[in-house]
Formats: structure tokens, C-alpha cells, sequence
């Protein structure tokens, strides 16, 4: 995993990712082949967020979480793939970013014409920082401080640990957030499709990137979890009224359309279904149902009575489509299966992800105020943040309630808030805030794992066939193979350091003490 852009390695990572399911190996699918190859800051700009959609609306992350489950091809369910590429993200997005901060370093007489110079170098630091900690978060230690230096640079980067990748993007996401000037127009900063150029709505975004880290810490660190969460906290993070939720904006044009729309319609494959895990916290069923007996006499959602369980969370309706020719009922499919056991189920009779995550133009949603709603419920219930306007039941309810609004049906709180798995309960108050946001993040799935991997909520269980050598759910992903035969004395050296007796799912990344 050289740093330099070495073709033959480029072209296999692209192939990878296209032979597979899933769009997350480089980031997004989605990538202008038109697109001007004229290294303009604001040039570099577009093209690098393009990769924000693919971290959020990974079909592999929405595997491991337990969001989704495939219904033709089980594979990704059941763990097979191991090695994941790292290539794409450093020769894509984060080289990008790197390039805007040297060019705006060496000559911002040519760049200022694309916004403030210290305005465009830190918002390429900000977005480095959200990759970064995305990346280190599946894979653990990876080169840092000797990445990203180009052809004439160091090529085989030592791997940094994962506490020195968290470190470094606190210091670098305070630091760019102090140098942003607020004061200048939108229109300032050239390319940024994502904010607008709104620098004051950069500094929120960068916060809450920071606050979101911090909880990451809350089991092998506490201490440093509360101090970086409260500073986060106090520098002013989203709203949470909706009005600030960071989003990327899919288009309605075949290049930039949502990967869900693209999956479904332009490559005609039916694929994702809610899983099991999901549907039955959503209809708040208290019945597991065994994974490989499906349809037997009696249907495993069906209560005493034989009726199926009343449909008790309002979102459900927007999340899943209800099987075929019925209008309200809705059926997970059971997670990790193999593919002879799922082809046994027909289309028509599970709940595939709703319609509205897979419009051509279905955003997708990197920080909602609902996530941001439980995050401070969990350090108001740490006592990280005391002098917060909300109580950690507070901010748990308003998390609720902004998850709701944001999918149009928070006419439904008051019901839902009355059922006793939602009511809040201060004895099971940590259980109950992760969960409730393992549901409202969806179908955020990389997020939503190491959620689950830091806590342990909601109770997940791997599928009857995983293929992990004890296996359980993947708690990391393996390096890509050009890594270890490239990189070899470093990659080795960073399994060593991480405790791994081999690189593949099963070790734990440094934060997972759970």
C-alpha cells in the first residue's frame, strides 16, 4: 500500500470493489469519469468528498450491524471476505485533501481564487481527519504521519497506532476549527458540495466529528473520553432540530445517483432486506426467531395468538417496504443464511429496505441531530457534561423525537415513548440509548458496528454460517493483501504491535474494550 499511485494496484482495488456487493472499498462508486483531472483546489475539493456517501451507505457496514441482510447473495453476511483495500482511500480522497493543503501552502496566490487560504486548509484537515478516523476505526493502526508524501516521498509509511491516529485528529480538528474564518460569504469557498461553503456549519461539523471520537473512547480511556467530549461539547456542535444534519446530496443524474437507487434500478438487482435483528426492535417483538426456520408451521413473528406483533415503531413503514401484496405487514429476513437456505425465501416474502433510502436522489446522512441527541445522552449519563440544558433522559427522548421528525412521522412520539422497551429507564439507561441509536443511524452500518462492538448493545448475534475463525462477528477488518506483500516488514510489525496472532476479523482495534 504504497503512497505513490501505482496503477496496476489502483486498477485492482477498482476491480475488487466492482466484482463485489458492496461500494466502500474506495469510498463511492460514484465518481465522474468526465471530471477534470486539473489539480484546482476546488477541483480536488468535489472530487474528494465524493467519497463521504460510500462511508455512510456501506452495504458491508449495514451487513456487520445487522441493518440489512442479503437476500440472494450471503456471502457478506457470513463474513467470507477478510482483506479489505486501504489503496483506494489513500490515493483517492485523502491524497486529494493533502494536495489542497500544499498547493494552498506553496502557492495560495493561484489558490485563493477558490476561497480563504486558511479557509480551504482547514476544511481539507477537517475532512482528512472524519476519513481517517473512519478508516482506523475498521482496520486499526495504519500509516499516518509517513503517509501521503507522493512519489518522491516515503513509501513504505510505518503504521501509526490507533491511539496516535485518534490523538493527532483531536489536535488537528481543534486546531483547523480555531484557524476557519466565519466571516466570509458561501460563495467563498469553491467546491465544497457538501456544506456550501457555510464555514460556520464546518466548525460544527468538525465538533462533532470530535464528540463523536471521544465517546468512541468511553471504555479504554474514560478519563480522556470526558475531557475531549466536553470541549467538543462546549465549541458548539449540530443543532437538534434537524436544521443542521450534515448530509451528502446524491443527484438525479446517473453519476452522482444514491448506490441503493443504483443498485435496484440501474443494475435491476433486488437485493437488501431489513434484517431480522432490526425488524424485531422495530416491531419491539420479544420473540427471536431461529435463523434457518423461516417460514416453518408457525411463523416466527406470529405471538400467542397467531396474528402478527402490531408494527410499534413509526419509522418502520418509512425504513421497510411491507411484503408483497399487503399494505402494513412487514418481515425481516433472518440473518446469515447460506445462499441455498435464502433462495428458499421468495422476494415476496420479506421486507426490503424502503423506498425512501432509495430514491436517485436519497441523500446520505453523516450527522443527524438524532445521532448527536443520544451521543450527549450518553456523556450527560457519564457525568462528562453536567452543566447540559438536558438530562441524559433529555436528550435521549429528543433523539427520539428528532429521529421521528427527520423521517416525518414524529407525530408517533408519544405512543412510542409509552412502550416499556422506550420508556426510559435509568437502570438500563446505557442499553437503551445505543440501541435506540443502532436503530436511528440506519442505514449508517460501519457506524452502527462499532457502536455495537464499544458496547455490546444492541444483543447481536452472528449468523449460524459465519466463516470467522471463532465464529462470531468481525470485530476489524483485514489489511488489504498488496499491504502485507508490499509493506511486508511494517504490516507485520503492526499486527504485532496490536496483539494480532494473524490479520483477519477477529482481532480488536484499540477503543474495542468492551
Amino acid at each position: 500500500m504504497k503512497m505513490k499511485k501505482i496503477l496496476s494496484i489502483v486498477t485492482i482495488s477498482f476491480a475488487l470493489v466492482f466484482t463485489s456487493c458492496n461500494w466502500d472499498d474506495f469510498g463511492d462508486m460514484n465518481v465522474n469519469p468526465n471530471a477534470t483531472t486539473i489539480p484546482t483546489t476546488s477541483t480536488l475539493l468535489t472530487n474528494s468528498i465524493l467519497s463521504a456517501g460510500g462511508v455512510i451507505l456501506s452495504t458491508q457496514g449495514a451487513l456487520y450491524a445487522q441493518h440489512l441482510s442479503n437476500k440472494q447473495y450471503t456471502s457478506g453476511d457470513n463474513y467470507q471476505t477478510i482483506n479489505f483495500s486501504t489503496d483506494g482511500w489513500y490515493n483517492g480522497p485523502l491524497m486529494d485533501l493533502q494536495k489542497i493543503i500544499e498547493l494552498n501552502t506553496l502557492t495560495p496566490d493561484v489558490t485563493i481564487v477558490n476561497g480563504e487560504i486558511q479557509n480551504q486548509i482547514a476544511v481539507a484537515k477537517i475532512l482528512m481527519s472524519f476519513y481517517y478516523l473512519h478508516m482506523t476505526d475498521r482496520w486499526g493502526d495504519l500509516p499516518y504521519s509517513e503517509a501521503l508524501q507522493g512519489v518522491d516521498g516515503l513509501l513504505l509509511p510505518k503504521f501509526d497506532s490507533q491511539e496516535s491516529i485518534y490523538d493527532n485528529c483531536f489536535q488537528t480538528l481543534k486546531a483547523a476549527t480555531a484557524s476557519i474564518n466565519t466571516a466570509v460569504p458561501n460563495s467563498n469557498l469553491k467546491g465544497d458540495i457538501l456544506l456550501g461553503g457555510n464555514m460556520a456549519l464546518w466548525v460544527k461539523f468538525a465538533n462533532t466529528i470530535r464528540l463523536n471520537a471521544a465517546l468512541r473512547l468511553s471504555e479504554v480511556n474514560p478519563t480522556k473520553a470526558a475531557t475531549e467530549f466536553a470541549s467538543a461539547f462546549n465549541d458548539g456542535v449540530i443543532a437538534l432540530n434537524n436544521s443542521e444534519n450534515i448530509r451528502y446530496a446524491y443527484l438525479n443524474v446517473q453519476t452522482y445517483e444514491n448506490p441503493y437507487y443504483n443498485s435496484f434500478v440501474t443494475a435491476g438487482r433486488a437485493d437488501w432486506v431489513i434484517a431480522d435483528p432490526l425488524m424485531n426492535l422495530m416491531q419491539l417483538d420479544t420473540y427471536t426467531s431461529p435463523h434457518l426456520s423461516f417460514y416453518s408451521a408457525s411463523h416466527p413473528y406470529k405471538n400467542e395468538t397467531g396474528k402478527l406483533d402490531v408494527v410499534a415503531d413509526p419509522r418502520l413503514p418509512v425504513y421497510a417496504n411491507p411484503i408483497e401484496n399487503t399494505a402494513s405487514t412487514y418481515i425481516g429476513m433472518p440473518y446469515g443464511l447460506s445462499e441455498a437456505n435464502a433462495g428458499s425465501i421468495s422476494a415476496a416474502q420479506v421486507s426490503f429496505i424502503g423506498n425512501a433510502f432509495r430514491q436517485r436522489n436519497t441523500p446520505a446522512d453523516i450527522f443527524t441531530s438524532s445521532q448527536v441527541a443520544f451521543i450527549l445522552a450518553e456523556g450527560r449519563l457519564n457525568g462528562w457534561i453536567n452543566s447540559a440544558p438536558l438530562t441524559a433522559q433529555g436528550y435521549y427522548e429528543a433523539g427520539i423525537q428528532a429521529s421521528l421528525n427527520q423521517h416525518g412521522v414524529g407525530s408517533g412520539f408519544a405512543d412510542y415513548i409509552t412502550n416499556s422497551e422506550v420508556a426510559y429507564d435509568p437502570a438500563r439507561a446505557q442499553e437503551q440509548i445505543v440501541t435506540q441509536k443502532w436503530i436511528a443511524i440506519f442505514p449508517n452500518g460501519y457506524e452502527a458496528w462499532s457502536e455495537w462492538r464499544r458496547t455490546g448493545f444492541p444483543n447481536l448475534a452472528p449468523g449460524d454460517n459465519a466463516l470467522t475463525p471463532n465464529g462470531q462477528i468481525p470485530r476489524r477488518q483485514a489489511y488489504g493483501t498488496a499491504e502485507a506483500n508490499a509493506n511486508k516488514e511494517n504490516h507485520t510489525a503492526a499486527l504485532q504491535n496490536q496483539g494480532f496472532t494473524a490479520d483477519d476479523l477477529t482481532g480488536r482495534v484499540w477503543w474495542d474494550a468492551n
